[in-house]
C-alpha cells in the first residue's frame, strides 16, 4: 500500500488517518502540537444532525446589516480583512440566490445524515462511551428572537429535512432544563437524537491512541512547503531544525486537513480557494449549573453544553485573520449573554479562541486539487468539523481507491470554485 501523509491532527485529520490505515495504508501524520489541541478542542461538543440549511441564504442577508451594527453583535468583519474577503463575499451572495441555496441545501441535507451515521461510528468504535451523551439538544426562543415567530414552521422544515424535531412550549423547556431562566421565554425546538460530546478533546486523544497502536506515526513538524516529485508523489518540507536545515519528507499522496493553515500550503503550488478564517470563541464556566443537554440561544449564537470540568459557552463568529490577538470583548459577552440565559451571575474556570475555516457555499472542501495528482484537501467545514468529519475521512479514502461517490460529492470539490 503507499504512505499517505495528513498533515494536520485535528479531528479532521485524525479520521482521515483512521479510514486510511483502516485500508492498509502507511499513514504519517504531521503536526507540530498534539492532536486535537488545536482548533478541534474548543467546539460545542454537537454531532449537529440539525444543521440542514447553509449559511448564505436570504434571511441572513436579511439579517446580516442588523447584526453588524449591534454594539453586542456575535458577529464581526474586521475591516483589515476585507482583502482577503475579496473572493469569499461575492460568491456568498452568489450561493445565498435561492436556485443556488436549493441546490446547495439539498447536497448539505444528504451530506449530514451521512456523516452523522458515520461519526456516531466512529465514537462507539472508541468504546468510551462516557465521552458523549445521547440527551438531545435545545434551541430557545425568547420574545424578540427571530426563532419566537417561526418555531412550528421551523420544526416543519427539520422534519420535512429528516431530522427529528418537537416544538416545545416555555414551561416544557423548563421542565426539561429548569437552570434556564424563564424571563421572556417563548419555547424551543427540541432535537432528540442529537449527540454532544462530554470532552472534545479527551475524544482526539482516545482516537490517537487507537490510530498509534495501528502504527499510524506522528511527526511534530509544521510542514511549510509541497513539491511534486517527477517520478510521482510529494517532498514535503518541514521547519528548520537546530542545523538550519529543513527537514524534508516523502509521500506517495498528500491529504491536507490543517485548517486554515492549508491556505498557505496551496499558494505555495500556485492554488487559490475562498476559504477564509472565521474565528470562535468559548468560555467555560466555574460557576456549578445542572445542565442535561446543549441548549443553543441563537439569537446570540451560542450553545451552552455541559462537559466534563463544567458547562462550555462556545459560539460566536468574527472574520479576520487567524494570528490577530483575541478580542477580549467577546468572552465577556458570551458571559454576559450567559447570565441572561440563565439568570445569574457567573464566573470563568477558561477562556479560549480558535479558527474555524469557511467557504461561501456552506459545504466543505474534499477532493483532489485541480491539475495537482496525489494531493488532496480535506477543509472549510466551517461550524461542522467535528459532525462532518468521520465521514470526510471515509470520502478520502474512496477517492484514493477509485471507488463510486455520494452525487453530493461534485459539490464538495476544489474545482467547483
Amino acid at each position: 500500500m503507499n504512505t499517505i501523509a495528513v498533515v494536520g491532527a485535528g479531528i479532521v485529520g485524525l479520521a482521515v488517518a483512521r479510514s486510511l490505515a483502516g485500508r492498509g495504508h502507511r499513514v504519517q501524520l504531521f503536526d507540530p502540537g498534539p492532536p486535537g489541541e488545536g482548533t478541534s478542542f474548543g467546539n460545542a461538543g454537537l454531532i449537529a444532525n440539525y444543521a440542514t440549511s447553509p449559511m448564505a441564504s436570504i434571511d441572513t442577508l436579511r439579517q446580516l446589516p442588523g447584526e453588524l451594527c449591534r454594539r453586542d453583535a456575535s458577529l464581526s468583519v474586521d475591516p483589515r480583512y476585507l482583502a482577503r474577503l475579496a473572493g469569499f463575499g461575492p460568491r456568498f451572495l452568489k450561493a445565498a440566490t435561492p436556485s443556488r441555496f436549493a441546490h446547495h441545501k439539498s447536497d448539505l441535507v444528504a451530506l449530514i445524515q451521512d456523516a452523522v451515521k458515520a461519526q456516531h461510528a466512529l465514537l462507539e468504535s472508541l468504546e468510551a462511551p462516557d465521552l458523549y451523551a445521547d440527551t438531545g439538544c435545545l434551541q430557545l426562543a425568547r420574545q424578540g428572537d427571530p426563532l419566537a415567530a417561526t418555531l412550528e414552521a421551523s420544526a416543519r422544515a427539520k422534519r420535512a429535512d429528516g431530522v427529528a424535531c418537537e416544538v416545545l412550549t416555555a414551561q416544557e423547556v423548563r421542565d426539561l432544563e429548569p437552570a434556564i431562566h424563564p424571563a421572556d421565554l417563548v419555547g424551543g425546538l427540541y432535537f432528540p437524537e442529537t449527540r454532544h460530546l462530554k470532552d472534545s478533546l479527551a475524544v482526539s486523544r482516545a482516537l490517537w491512541q487507537r490510530l498509534a497502536g495501528e502504527g499510524v506515526v506522528q511527526h511534530g513538524a509544521r510542514i511549510r512547503g509541497l513539491v511534486p516529485l517527477a517520478a510521482g508523489g510529494w517532498r514535503l518540507i518541514g521547519e528548520k531544525g537546530e542545523n538550519g536545515e529543513s527537514r524534508e519528507y516523502q509521500a506517495d499522496q498528500v491529504v491536507l486537513c490543517a485548517g486554515i493553515a492549508n491556505d498557505a500550503l496551496l499558494k505555495s503550488l500556485g492554488v487559490s480557494l475562498p476559504v477564509v478564517s472565521e474565528r470562535g470563541y468559548h468560555v467555560r464556566l466555574e460557576t456549578p449549573l445542572s445542565l442535561s443537554r446543549p441548549v443553543g440561544w441563537l439569537a446570540r449564537h451560542f450553545y451552552a453544553t455541559p462537559m466534563h470540568g463544567g458547562v462550555r459557552l462556545a459560539g460566536t463568529t468574527e472574520f479576520t485573520a487567524p494570528d490577530r490577538a483575541a478580542d477580549e470583548r467577546r468572552w465577556e459577552r458570551l458571559k454576559g449573554w450567559g447570565e441572561a440565559l440563565f439568570g445569574r451571575p457567573l464566573s470563568l474556570a477558561e477562556r479560549w479562541m480558535g479558527v474555524r475555516h469557511s467557504t461561501p457555499d456552506g459545504l466543505p472542501v474534499v477532493g483532489q486539487v485541480t491539475g495537482r495528482k496525489g494531493l488532496f484537501v480535506a477543509y472549510g467545514h466551517g461550524h461542522l468539523g467535528l459532525t462532518q468529519s468521520a465521514h470526510t475521512g471515509e470520502l478520502i479514502a474512496a477517492m484514493i481507491h477509485g471507488e463510486a461517490l455520494p452525487d453530493y460529492v461534485a459539490s464538495l470539490s476544489p474545482a467547483r470554485f
